[in-house]
């Protein structure tokens, strides 16, 4: 069944006036047919019973005298007078037949009584029956039977024309109704399309031109003074964030240098395992902290890069090594070729974005064994992955999950996480002009892909 729900805007707007046009044409050909086919029945009606008034009073005395013979001659004269009555007859006061007269080729006609001034139409003819009088006194009834020969002809004629005009009227009003939706859904797709950018590359400052001050033109003036809003918003949200992040950063530091100090002085292992848990709840805070002011650099246009030449191989080697130390349920390994490659890049972001995949990988496969990281060189771009064989992501998400704060909500909710660490990755990627996308489906695990130029 069709949803008028899932049609566009425009072909609603094309079909509603393409029919509303067709409802109009269709109701004013119909009256004009109507009243053409009314038109001609009134003036046969009105002929045909002036020529039984004229019959019947010329047959007044073939009546008086009983000459039967001079009323069928006036009733024979009919057919040259009008050629459509193709039968007539003459009945007296007391209701008896006393003359008739059919047109040649024709079957003769029995006209029923009561005989009184009447008419009566049917599909194919015209009956009339008039009275015939003479200083009030009732002599009988002219009955005449006539062919509406022109009726269908009328009709046929008209239909015609209707249809023509019909179907003119509906291509001039599909015509303008093709050009007249682009006012309308014109500015509504380009609002929509606008939207689409905005929520895909957070661009708030994406306005749309204000046409008119009718709906649509209110509807964009709208959304500009939402964007305004968003962009005041994200601006006090980041100043919040980096302020607050920079002045945690010196105070945790202090705490992580005090704790740091008392672990290597104290001697009860109690002690120092309680300092240890308290260490890492402050690596983990920092952490945060540290994504937090580069979310608030990004945001802001400074985030800043030091490009140098760059072994990316020696890098891969170093990360893996690191994060190697930290983990003891998952071994990392180089997969295929070394790439062999320089790269122009900023060493310690590319291995922020190196390490902060390691991690996921080892964070989002609590049951998987092994992760691999591969490099792939090309002539113009080196591709480095980073596979895990976890939880993995619904096709859903495959996009959504380098926005800023945003976690997939089929992953376990007991992994810790903001949502920052993917988001920060594809900032710096992009920023070296390079790519990053994963491929993934739920319950075999992900493989995190980013490209990198390569220079010679």
């Amino acid at each position: 069944m069709l949803n008028i729900r899932n049609i566009s805007i425009r072909n609603k707007l094309i079909w509603m006036q393409v029919i509303t046009a067709m409802l109009v044409l269709g109701l004013c050909f119909a009256a004009f047919v109507i009243s053409d086919i009314k038109g001609y029945k009134e003036r046969e009606l009105r002929n045909i019973t002036s020529i039984a008034q004229v019959t019947g009073t010329n047959s007044i005395s073939a009546i008086q005298f009983l000459d039967n013979d001079a009323a069928t001659k006036n009733l024979s004269n009919l057919e040259r007078v009008q050629e459509d009555i193709v039968s007539a007859s003459i009945f007296d006061k007391t209701g008896n037949l006393f003359a008739s007269a059919t047109k040649q080729g024709i079957e003769p006609y029995l006209f029923y009584g009561p005989f009184s001034d009447s008419y009566k139409f049917d599909d194919d003819y015209l009956y009339v029956y008039k009275n015939i009088y003479k200083s009030n006194e009732l002599f009988g009834t002219v009955c005449l039977k006539v062919e509406l020969s022109q009726l269908e002809q009328i009709k046929s004629q008209k239909f015609q024309i209707a249809a023509v005009l019909l179907l003119l009227g509906v291509a001039l009003a599909f015509l303008f109704a093709v050009i007249n939706q682009q006012y309308i859904s014109k500015p509504l797709l380009s609002l929509v399309k606008v939207m689409k950018e905005v929520r895909r590359n957070e661009n708030y400052t994406r306005q749309v031109p204000v046409e008119g001050t009718d709906e649509i033109g209110i509807l964009s003036l709208e959304f500009n003074n939402l964007m305004d809003q968003i962009i005041q918003s994200n601006q006090k949200k980041d100043e919040f964030i980096g302020i607050a992040s920079h002045e945690l950063k010196t105070p945790l530091t202090s705490a992580k240098g005090f704790l740091e100090l008392l672990n290597s002085i104290e001697q009860d292992q109690q002690n120092k395992l309680f300092i240890n848990k308290a260490l890492n709840s402050i690596n983990k805070l920092q952490s945060l902290i540290y994504d937090l002011l580069d979310v608030s650099k990004i945001q802001a246009g400074q985030l800043q890069l030091d490009i140098k030449e760059l072994d990316i191989d020696k890098l891969i080697d170093e990360c893996v090594q690191e994060a190697q130390i930290s983990t003891t349920t998952h071994i990392i390994l180089r997969d295929g070729a070394m790439a062999n490659s320089i790269v122009f890049a900023d060493k310690n972001r590319i291995e922020q974005v190196i390490i902060n995949l390691l991690s996921n990988a080892i964070k989002y496969s609590p049951k998987g064994e092994k992760i691999f990281v591969h490099t792939l060189r090309t002539a113009s771009k080196i591709t480095v992955s980073v596979q895990d064989f976890g939880v993995g992501l619904p096709l859903s998400d495959h996009e959504k999950i380098f926005d800023r704060f945003y976690r997939s909500k089929e992953k376990d909710s007991g992994i810790s996480g903001f949502g920052l660490g993917l988001y920060i990755c594809a900032q710096i990627i992009k920023r070296h002009n390079g790519r990053i996308w994963v491929e993934s489906r739920e319950g075999s695990g992900s493989i995190f892909y980013f490209e990198l130029p390569v220079y010679n």
